[in-house]
């Protein structure tokens, strides 16, 4: 989760294939960044909740090589759940 999991070198400072950048966005539009700028502000448990929905793909996994993506899905066989 980039900055909001502890690690200052994923999104927004830089970003990896697994850093969720829309939670990410999400997630600091709900106010969870909000204590990185004043300590003292406490945002709501549901600020952290916040999600996309989206995860990662468990039929397309990051490879261990160049270039690192799987294989997208095929757009007209794909069905749906």
């Amino acid at each position: 989760m980039g900055i909001l999991g502890g690690d200052l070198a994923g999104y927004p400072n830089g970003r990896r294939l697994a850093d969720d950048v829309t939670a990410i966005e999400i997630q600091a539009i709900a106010g969870a960044t909000y204590p990185l700028v004043n300590k003292t502000y406490v945002p709501d448990a549901a600020a952290s909740a916040v999600t996309d929905g989206v995860g990662p793909s468990p039929t397309s996994p990051f490879l261990t090589a160049f270039p690192y993506v799987g294989t997208p899905y095929e757009g007209y066989s794909h069905q749906h759940d």
